[in-house]
């Protein structure tokens, strides 16, 4: 280990510390950033630029999830304007059961998680689910956790688009058929072990932090003078916009599933989508005062969208300098990155056998989701499975695919500059409360996939 390295998992530690005592490690994660490139630039200077490249990459990388998020929430900030929400919400109001709300959005996310990715998908669904959240007695904060446990089921199998079981297939040297088979009972049994968990712990958080139900306004009486007949016409452009967004969203699923759009082409189509709908909606409820309203609708999505994101900025660059991307960008080094190299370190440290080699890919699972991204882990745990099954005689396939579902499941369920960030911004939650939520059905899922491996 070099300087660099040690300083950069004294500040990790420190960061889960404060993490785990329910502190925002903001702080630490920009003031690691800066020693960290001190220690490997050895220079002052060097640390300094090394901090702003930091934030200055991520913050790129993370543009388009900031400016979709932001769109979708102006477009829903539109919908409460003109009081469409209401109209949208309305059949979801008459379901007062957080059992059948809990299990219907969530299983709407699994599946267009499925054809989407889960960003794409859970903005899609947040342009409904954001009125829901604020029409009805459900938890926002549990029912993240459940977005967050659907998004992970859909995308840690990704039998549809297939993304994630070919590059561990690549990257481990196996058949992409064996690892779609292979990763069937891990998917499903820790899906229902985490699912189920996720809506023992909303219950809880609905019991502790009970949310008041809010009913709709009530219609006034129709008496024939001008003002009733300017709340008819209000009520009938409501309607008309409550339509719109309904089929344009309805009708964007359907593209998106027959076009092909996968990733961030999806995400793009569906950007592209909510500021037409934002566009039109706003014209058609007051064109008079619709070039003024656009822009507080536009103000005030992006607003809330970098409000939230702006913390996961820093963390989130902490983290991209243990990965191989971020090395070479912010670090100028090239090599395996911090967290690689710690997991390969102890894959040569420790006896191997069926039972160690499982642990160590989880680790290499856990590590890797540590930059924010599940799928960046999935090279490192092929290659760490694979190089296990060749010391030890190990199957490779079932080591391989614990890593892809370990990682994913960790990046979607407690890294809050992971998928949360996304999930928390669109049913406006702190991401940090988001990844503690799930800290129980994340362990019990990651607790079944290892059992189910070497048993």
């Amino acid at each position: 280990m070099n300087l660099g390295m040690i300083v950069y998992f004294v500040f990790t530690s420190l960061i889960i510390v404060t993490i785990f005592f329910r502190k925002k490690p903001i702080l630490i994660a920009a003031f690691g950033i800066m020693v960290v490139g001190i220690a490997e630039m050895k220079s002052i200077i060097g640390g300094v630029q090394v901090a702003f490249r930091g934030l200055l990459f991520t913050a790129t990388d993370l543009l388009p999830i900031i400016l979709l998020i932001g769109l979708v929430i102006a477009m829903t900030d539109m919908l409460k304007t003109t009081q469409a929400d209401e109209i949208i919400t309305k059949p979801f109001l008459k379901i007062r059961n957080v059992f059948a709300l809990y299990w219907l959005l969530g299983l709407s996310l699994w599946l267009l998680t499925l054809f989407l990715w889960p960003t794409p998908a859970v903005t899609l669904l947040g342009a409904v689910a954001l009125p829901i959240i604020a029409n009805t007695k459900i938890h926002p904060l549990g029912l993240a956790s459940g977005f967050c446990i659907f998004g992970a089921v859909g995308l840690a199998g990704d039998y549809i688009i297939q993304g994630a079981p070919g590059l561990l297939a690549q990257a481990s040297g196996v058949e992409v058929e064996q690892v779609i088979s292979e990763s069937i009972p891990l998917v499903i049994g820790s899906g229902i072990v985490a699912s189920s968990l996720g809506y023992w712990k909303l219950l809880k958080t609905n019991k502790s932090n009970p949310i008041g139900h809010k009913k709709p306004n009530s219609p006034k009486s129709e008496e024939p003078n001008s003002s009733n007949r300017t709340l008819y016409r209000k009520k009938k452009k409501s309607k008309i916009v409550a339509m719109i967004v309904i089929s344009a969203y309805t009708l964007t699923i359907f593209w998106l599933l027959l076009s092909g759009l996968r990733g961030d082409n999806a995400a793009a189509a569906t950007g592209g989508v909510s500021i037409a709908v934002l566009i039109l909606g706003t014209v058609l409820f007051n064109y008079k005062t619709a070039l003024n309203t656009f822009v507080l609708h536009i103000q005030n999505g992006l607003k809330v969208s970098m409000g939230v994101f702006a913390p996961i900025v820093v963390i989130a660059g902490f983290f991209l300098l243990g990965t191989q991307s971020g090395s070479e960008l912010i670090l100028n080094r090239s090599g395996p990155g911090y967290l690689e190299l710690l997991a390969l370190q102890l894959s040569g440290l420790i006896y191997i056998n069926e039972f160690t080699s499982a642990i160590i890919v989880i680790i290499a699972a856990v590590l890797g989701a540590m930059s924010g991204s599940g799928f960046s882990a999935i090279p490192l745990v092929g290659g760490v499975a694979a190089a296990l099954g060749e010391v030890s005689g190990v199957p490779v396939v079932p080591l391989a695919v614990l890593g892809q579902v370990a990682a994913i499941w960790t990046d979607a369920m407690i890294i809050p500059w992971g998928f949360p960030a996304v999930v928390s911004a669109v049913t406006r939650t702190e991401a940090i409360n988001v990844g503690i939520q799930n800290i129980l059905p994340w362990f019990a899922a990651l607790a079944f996939v290892f059992i189910w491996t070497v048993i």
